[in-house]
């Protein structure tokens, strides 16, 4: 028996939840812009995240099934009462095993790549589900990141973070929208239904009620680098491997960048360091990353920008012509050819991240690269997806207060822990900061790097700064219990279920905290609460068991071990324990 501390004409015409402060309802747009937003709805960005509709279904649902060799599991796509459903089972002794399924309660992504199937509880919390379609190969296969043996089965959560770019500003308070709050989130049951004209014009209430030009953002007016940045807030990822790849600035939540403003000022972008083998990456997000790699793009003196050849309203892209302004000699030059530029000079490759979609690379260069840029590949494993070296910041242009945002880059996914525990030292040594996310990131750190007593300081330090920072006070009690201080441990723990009560996995910590100090009843309770608060939850659930398992209550203790294989398979120490439990009699 063993107890663990948790880890830490389309639809925008549909919407109808309530708007963020500033906005409208995206059909505000259709009276005066009737073609145009007709036209966008049918784009994939119009199309981006939707109810599911028969009518729109772009993937095969007819009792459609798919075997995972890596993980033996099958998996059977169907409708039940006209609603889709995803069932996931083995075969074990000639008989079905694990056998759970979900309704299929949203779609994310247009399809015309693929589409990312989504269930949203009662409670409000969205998981993605394990099976991915995709459109060009038409075919069922698992989604980006489960292609392994011990994958995250029905229990990965789609957090802002995925919602920001796949969506509509969703109404969300900005308190609980930001660091510290973005474990566990329960979205409204009224979301938006795909990235609507404000994604890229900015709130449009205002202008919705003056029918002033003025009280809009105009991309294509913008300065060139603003007009790109408009575009960049989705479309420029470094990398989706664990690096970072960005950190908002402090302070600013997930849903406040509006267009226009520098995404500087809510950003910072962060890279591989030159030299260490990264250079030639290719992944999904990467057009704007690609373009700035480009000799067309340094060269064209910050003239060239996505509006150059695209529009984002549905038009075709505008690219030999495009091409000519600088290259009079192109139409020469293509005479021979279907006058394509792109084909040759912006290739269609694989990318390494969603290993069953082909992109245009927006690296424009003189000849394409080597070798069969689509041919098949798998998913890269976590060890390489891991990165130890350097991580430096490419976007914005580092200015001296971003040495802080430099620190947080080296230890948050533990890239080049001792350098960025010596820059947050050093550099809130110099100048203490009244914001938590630095004192927070830099406990993190310490603790990873054994240094308790500090780690202790450095979340006092947050919490000091902002009180109502739930993960701090989680991650406040971690180190406290580790430390054997149980007291304060139980009291730090119990700061942040009051602050988000609805997180399990704050329960499951204080409940083994309690189960440590051989306070049973306790830990019960502890472990009650955190299936109440998600009982979608498998590591609250095989704590649960545990704790049941240690007192005797061995039939409770088999039904919540066996509810925790049914989320997830691959949960060994569940697994373990119900062994036990049936041991017993």
């Amino acid at each position: 028996m063993t107890g663990f501390r948790a880890s830490l004409p389309f639809a925008l015409a549909a919407i109808s939840s309530a708007a963020p402060p500033g906005y409208t309802e995206p059909s505000a747009c259709r009276p005066c812009h009737q073609a145009i937003f007709d036209r966008y709805a049918a784009t994939p960005m119009g199309r981006s995240f939707y109810l599911p509709d028969p009518k729109r279904d772009v993937a095969a649902w007819n009792n459609a099934t798919f075997h995972h060799k890596a993980s033996n599991q099958h998996f059977e796509m169907f409708r039940r009462d006209g609603k889709p459903f995803v069932r996931r089972f083995r075969i074990e002794n000639g008989r079905r095993a694990d056998l759970l399924e979900r309704e299929v309660t949203h779609v994310m992504g247009s399809g015309e790549r693929a589409v990312s199937l989504l269930h949203q509880t009662p409670e409000g919390r969205i998981y993605e589900l394990p099976v991915a379609w995709y459109s060009q190969e038409k075919a069922w296969a698992m989604a980006p990141g489960y292609d392994r043996p011990h994958h995250a089965g029905f229990s990965r959560q789609v957090n802002h973070k995925c919602m920001f770019c796949h969506n509509a500003y969703v109404d969300v308070p900005p308190q609980t929208a930001r660091t510290g709050w973005d474990a566990d989130v329960l979205f409204p049951r009224n979301l938006p239904l795909g990235i609507d004209c404000q994604r890229c014009h900015g709130p449009g209430a205002r202008h919705a009620a003056t029918k002033s030009p003025s009280d809009i953002i105009h991309p294509g007016k913008l300065s060139p680098q603003r007009s790109l940045e408009v575009c960049m807030q989705c479309h420029y990822e470094t990398t989706t491997f664990r690096l970072p790849e960005s950190y908002r600035r402090f302070g600013r939540p997930f849903y406040s960048y509006r267009p226009g403003e520098p995404l500087g000022d809510y950003i910072v972008h962060f890279d591989h360091a030159p030299g260490t083998g990264h250079e030639e990456k290719f992944e999904i997000v990467s057009a704007a990353y690609r373009l700035f790699q480009s000799r067309c793009f340094s060269e064209s003196a910050g003239r060239m920008t996505c509006l150059t050849c695209h529009s984002p309203h549905g038009e075709r892209p505008r690219t030999a012509d495009r091409c000519a302004g600088c290259h009079p000699s192109v139409s020469r030059h293509a005479a021979g050819t279907s006058g394509d530029c792109v084909s040759c000079h912006m290739p269609r490759r694989r990318t390494e991240d969603v290993v069953h979609v082909v992109m245009t690379d927006h690296k424009i260069s003189r000849r394409p690269p080597p070798g069969d840029l689509v041919a098949p590949r798998r998913e890269k494993t976590e060890a390489e997806q891991t990165y130890r070296g350097e991580v430096v910041q490419v976007y914005p242009p580092p200015r001296p207060e971003d040495r802080i945002y430099t620190g947080i880059a080296q230890v948050k996914e533990g890239a080049n822990l001792e350098a960025g525990i010596r820059i947050l030292e050093a550099t809130l040594n110099r100048t203490p900061l009244s914001v938590p996310e630095p004192y927070f990131e830099l406990g993190d750190a310490l603790r990873v790097a054994g240094r308790v007593t500090d780690a202790v300081h450095a979340y006092r330090k947050a919490l000091a700064a902002d009180p109502a920072f739930p993960q701090a006070w989680n991650n406040l009690a971690n180190v406290l219990a580790d430390a054997g201080k149980t007291a304060d441990a139980v009291d730090a723990y119990r700061q942040a279920i009051r602050l988000t009560p609805w997180d399990s996995e704050y329960h499951v910590n204080l409940g083994l905290t309690f189960l440590g100090a051989g306070r049973i009843a306790e830990a019960r309770a502890a472990m009650v609460a955190a299936v109440r608060a998600n009982p979608w939850s498998a590591d609250a659930h095989a704590n649960l068991g545990a704790v049941l398992l240690s007192i005797g209550e061995y039939a409770a203790a088999r039904a919540e071990l066996e509810e925790a294989l049914a989320i997830e398979p691959g949960h060994v120490r569940a697994r373990a324990n119900l062994a036990l439990a049936k041991r017993e009699k």
